[in-house]
């Protein structure tokens, strides 16, 4: 589970409070814990007291982080649940941890009154939090500005939300302000923040609402009543020094997650490398021995939004393969329903290719193209360019808007014994919808028993 739409502000004041928290409980705990016991205070051990807490501070800080416990959550009990999965995942990584890595204290006790206690610190930071805002939200003075049609939609979507703003609300349409109107009724009332609906509405009005709020210290709401897919995320972004309000159906970039998946590409495709470095050996002598020709095979795919890059695999097939793809298809068919082209018994492939791609060693040189960054450890499979010119529709063409991957749900779910090319699509469109960093945790791991086992694969 992934959250990404944040108030950055609240964003990042909330992750130091929980960091901060975590950090001090356990060492305090740890501190009167081997007070009690009599440790004696000697260098290496005041590293392992200082180590120990840093450790699960960084650790809770992420859990918290993946299940979106700094995002804020319309009601009290999303809030709570949110926790409650994040803490109980810091639970259990905490522990083996604790266990194997870093050694804080054997006192079971102990450390279940850390646990309690950074569970209770963490809670009351989340219900303070959530309080507050909507505190903020229902009692602060507030102008509404906007033509009328527009002002019931967003009172009505606001009662649906649960927030009462009518007790401190004051409504004036769009052709009522001025300069001198408007900076009246803001002192009068003493509001402070302006929500403007800007749908139909002279810019003007904007410059002016902005330009006063500006000045005097009060907040101002633009709202985006255009209604988006449920797919999409928000954040903003800047482009020169203009502030943009973003609309992004894919992963958001800049989030600790995607910069953990970042690193763990370059990390596992080196690591890797070394560790089947054999298996190169190994194909570069039997495909030298099985067909002549070069060892490695290098095809244009479409990777992010179609830019072309140079895919490499070890070569399975003669050195005639590309020539003989039109005669192939007209004389044995095609057993993939759509723009891809699959075949079982390919005849362009070498016996010893079919050993290769079997148990997919033939894929191994892409983790060059990772260490590129033309591709990912995890994603839809990049296709042919030919084959991506021949997509019939937008939904198709939305599997480019994420790095293409070495593996993914396509390779999990049975890769050649999948025959429909929209079936291929909706695993693609889950993998981006549903994205976060244990997803692809979870598909590397079913990645090795598919490939040991060959499951699907031609």
């Amino acid at each position: 589970m992934l959250i990404q739409n944040a108030d950055r502000t609240t964003y990042g004041i909330n992750k130091m409070a929980v960091t901060i928290l975590a950090f001090v409980v356990f060492m305090v705990v740890g501190f009167i814990s081997w007070s009690s016991l009599g440790v004696q205070p000697e260098p290496w051990r005041l590293r392992t007291l200082v180590l120990a807490p840093l450790t699960m501070s960084l650790l809770l800080y992420f859990c918290c982080d993946q299940f979106g416990v700094y995002y804020r959550c319309m009601t009290l009990s999303g809030t709570v649940w949110r926790l409650a999965l994040a803490y109980a995942c810091f639970v259990v990584l905490s522990s083996i941890i604790w266990k194997y890595l870093v050694p804080f204290s054997g006192d079971p006790v102990v450390q279940i009154l850390a646990y309690l206690l950074t569970f209770l610190g963490v809670l009351w930071l989340c219900i303070f939090r959530f309080r507050s805002e909507k505190k903020l939200e229902e009692e602060a003075p507030m102008l509404l500005v906007g033509a009328p049609e527009h002002v019931d939609t967003f009172l009505k979507q606001m009662k649906r939300d649960r927030v009462d703003i009518q007790g401190a609300l004051t409504v004036i349409s769009p052709k009522s302000v001025d300069s001198v109107t408007t900076r009246d009724i803001l002192i009068r009332n003493c509001i402070s923040k302006v929500v403007f609906l800007p749908e139909g509405v002279d810019a003007s009005v904007a410059e002016c609402l902005t330009d006063l709020c500006g000045k005097m210290g009060v907040d101002f709401y633009a709202s985006m009543m255009v209604r988006m897919p449920t797919v999409h995320k928000t954040y903003f972004g800047v482009m020169g020094e203009v502030r943009m309000l973003v609309y992004k159906s894919t992963p958001i970039p800049y989030t600790t997650s995607w910069q953990i998946k970042k690193a763990m590409d370059w990390f596992g495709s080196l690591a890797l490398l070394v560790i089947t470095s054999p298996l190169w050996l190994v194909a570069a002598a039997g495909i030298k021995l099985s067909a002549p020709g070069s060892v490695f095979y290098r095809q244009k795919r479409s990777g992010l939004y179609g830019r072309e890059f140079g895919m490499w695999k070890f070569r399975t097939m003669y050195q005639d393969a590309e020539k003989r793809l039109d005669e192939v298809k007209a004389s044995h068919g095609n057993e993939m329903d759509g723009p891809i082209f699959k075949l079982e018994n390919d005849p362009r492939v070498f016996p010893f290719g079919r050993i290769l791609r079997k148990f997919s060693i033939d894929e191994l040189p892409q983790l060059i193209n990772v260490l590129k960054g033309e591709m990912s450890l995890v994603g839809p499979r990049p296709l042919p360019v030919y084959e991506t010119e021949a997509f019939t529709s937008d939904a198709q063409r939305r599997r480019l808007s994420v790095l293409p991957g070495v593996t993914g749900y396509w390779q999990i779910a049975g890769r050649s014994n999948i025959k429909e090319f929209e079936k291929l699509v909706e695993l693609d469109m889950y993998y981006i919808d549903h994205w976060s960093l244990w997803l692809d945790v979870k598909l590397l791991l079913k990645t090795v028993p598919a490939v040991l086992f060959a499951r699907g694969a031609k």
